[in-house]
């Protein structure tokens, strides 16, 4: 995820100050390539041998358990490495140079004790563990813990290693200040005895919040304010924290993380989405502010498969952007779009985020994506009917009228390209396959066009391609696990009857609970970017919606959406300024622009809120619901 005024992502002018020895660190990508081709052949080869011959490979989960431990740990350890980590930098870029490198050492320092808590903790977790053994394999446990040890011990050489560029008084500084607050910390819990109920609570989020505005890592945040909360609250163990961390990503769908993105990345890089871009022009350029409508639905097809919204942005954005200037739109105009566009991409299938979001929760990946349609849709049409008029008020102009001919031939260069999105929802929707399945299948298909159709990458970029998969998928998966540590902590606090008791002593209507849960949601993806603010939220709220008589379906499909609308809502939303430095266009001017297209995704989310039938209506229809 890239890196917009307050979102830290690559980092190329400090590539080379944090590097560490380029053996290890080839040794480490290695390591990563190895795991995720070894698991795309194995499932790839599961599901041709089941749909061939009727057989499965009895072990290919427990391979995967395997597999995933190591991409979230050590991958996310490397990502750290690479500065891909989420973090919201909104107070830290705004102090004196002098201040901001005691406030980014102070980062380093927080995530050094993440390493070392983990570090601590991994010993009585590899022992206990020994004792147990697989039940196919009949391999020790324990061997299951060890990808964790390695991304701790690893975490910790990496976050030393930062702190090593820095002069030692602020080294010296920062890490007596994180000291002396902790101390702080220690001996008030210590002093008023257990932390517990809602001032509890409060005071994690609270925390969190603080931290993460002075632009520590997101990741790391929810890790150490979990551990933190566990030790005041002494409702268990703190080795409870790792077990819950390895436990937030034991789900088999989690491993299509990275062929979800690696997927992305060869459609980017392997010269599938020009094709689909000269095909979405075709079709809508030739009404009233067609490039415009052609934004839209560009958006539409690509959302939801690369794992970020500023990636389908930048993408969709970089491609179009300089014909937007030649037909005289504004910057400021197209960011607008391109923001509304994001927002009403977040339910389309395949969405990373409603997959991450259904297997962290009980909600089935298939019928969410199919969920997900009609809204999405409720919104790409207002959006499409909007600018056509807006577009004849404002004498926007028509695009090019291509010939029957022309268009065919685009339609035919570009349905290979679009079979990759279909490969998986028909793979996952139709119940051919499970969504890692689907993935692995779309990700073979997606390199074999790439390389001998298109012939937009050769192997040393593809090679690239999965390496930049596997450390992204690396910081998603990461953030999965200390994103359910935090939220379990928060659960056996009893923040879930808290809410609900506040949520009865405010009325107990489903409409007051529908419209604190959007409100929370729109300010957390805000403040925290989307996935982390769903990773917190999602499992503590979903549940609740039994009490309030909604459908959960319904509930995430409006969970996802404000949190879309969260992350392009400025001053804080991340992607809106992603999305301004990709069209090359100011916040102060794109806001205006903004600000009636903002008004139409507010109205079909309200829409999409108070009548269930947008959300239920198709599921329903297919049978996947009563």
């Amino acid at each position: 995820m890239e890196r917009a005024v307050v979102v830290t992502a690559t980092a190329n002018a400090k590539r080379e100050r944090y590097a560490y020895a380029p053996w290890l660190e080839r040794t480490f990508d290695g390591v990563l390539v190895v795991v995720l081709v070894a698991e795309l052949a194995l499932l790839f080869g599961n599901t041709m041998l089941r749909a061939l011959w009727g057989e499965s490979i009895d072990w290919a989960n427990e391979v995967a358990e395997f597999a995933l431990t190591s991409l979230a740990f050590v991958g996310g350890a490397v990502a750290y490495h690479r500065d891909l980590h989420m973090s919201v930098r909104y107070f830290l870029d705004r102090l004196p140079n002098k201040w901001r490198d005691y406030g980014e050492a102070a980062g380093h320092v927080i995530t050094l004790l993440v390493a070392v808590l983990g570090i601590a903790l991994a010993y009585p977790m590899f022992a206990r563990a020994w004792s147990y053994w697989t039940p196919v394999l009949q391999i020790s446990k324990s061997w299951t813990v060890l990808p964790y040890i390695i991304g701790m011990i690893l975490l910790a050489i990496l976050s030393l290693r930062r702190l090593g560029d820095y002069p030692v008084l602020v080294r010296v500084g920062s890490g007596a200040l994180v000291l002396v607050l902790g101390v702080v910390w220690y001996v008030a819990q210590l002093y008023t005895g257990p932390w517990s109920g809602p001032g509890a609570a409060l005071l994690a989020i609270l925390l969190l919040l603080f931290m993460v505005l002075f632009g520590v890592p997101i990741a790391f945040v929810l890790t150490i304010v979990a551990y933190m909360a566990m030790i005041s609250s002494k409702s268990a163990e703190i080795i409870a924290i790792p077990y819950s961390m390895q436990n937030g990503i034991a789900s088999f769908i989690l491993l299509a993380v990275p062929f979800f993105i690696l997927a992305g990345n060869l459609m980017t890089e392997g010269g599938l989405t020009k094709p689909l871009a000269d095909w979405v022009y075709s079709l809508v350029a030739r009404y009233p502010g067609g490039l415009m409508q052609a934004v839209i639905v560009g958006m539409f097809i690509f959302s939801g498969i690369s794992g970020s919204k500023i990636a389908d942005v930048a993408a969709v954005g970089t491609a179009m952007k300089g014909m937007l200037k030649e037909q005289g739109y504004h910057p400021a105009e197209s960011t607008a779009v391109f923001a509304s566009a994001g927002i009403m991409g977040e339910t389309i299938p395949p969405s990373l985020v409603m997959m991450v979001l259904a297997s962290i929760t009980t909600l089935s990946v298939g019928t969410f994506f199919v969920t997900g349609m009609i809204p999405a849709t409720l919104m790409a049409l207002a959006l499409l009917i909007f600018i056509y008029f807006r577009a004849r008020a404002k004498g926007w102009p028509c695009g090019e009228k291509l010939p029957w001919s022309t268009r065919f031939k685009l339609t035919f260069r570009a349905i290979p390209a679009l079979l990759v999105p279909i490969i998986l929802v028909v793979g996952i929707v139709g119940g051919i396959a499970t969504p890692t399945e689907a993935s692995s299948f779309a990700v073979v298909y997606a390199i074999l066009i790439a390389l001998l159709l298109y012939r937009g990458m050769g192997l040393r970029s593809l090679l690239t391609a999965i390496i930049h998969a596997a450390v992204m998928s690396g910081m998603i998966l990461f953030m999965v696990s200390a994103g359910a540590a935090f939220s379990w902590t928060l659960t056996i606090g009893g923040l879930p009857t808290i809410i609900t008791r506040m949520m009865n002593s405010l009325g107990g209507s489903s409409f007051v609970f529908m419209l604190a849960s959007i409100v929370t949601l729109i300010v957390m993806g805000s403040i925290l970017e989307g996935l982390p603010s769903l990773l917190i939220f999602g499992p503590l709220l979903l549940p609740l919606t039994t009490l309030f008589g909604i459908n959960a379906l319904q509930f995430g499909i409006v969970l996802i959406i404000s949190m879309g609308i969260g992350t392009f809502v400025p001053p804080f939303g991340i992607c809106y300024f992603a999305t301004c430095s990709v069209l090359e266009s100011t916040v102060e001017e794109s806001t205006t622009k903004f600000l009636p297209y903002l008004i139409i995704v507010a109205v079909g989310l309200a829409l999409i809120a108070l009548v269930p039938w947008f959300s239920l209506a198709l599921p329903a229809a297919l049978h996947l619901i009563k």
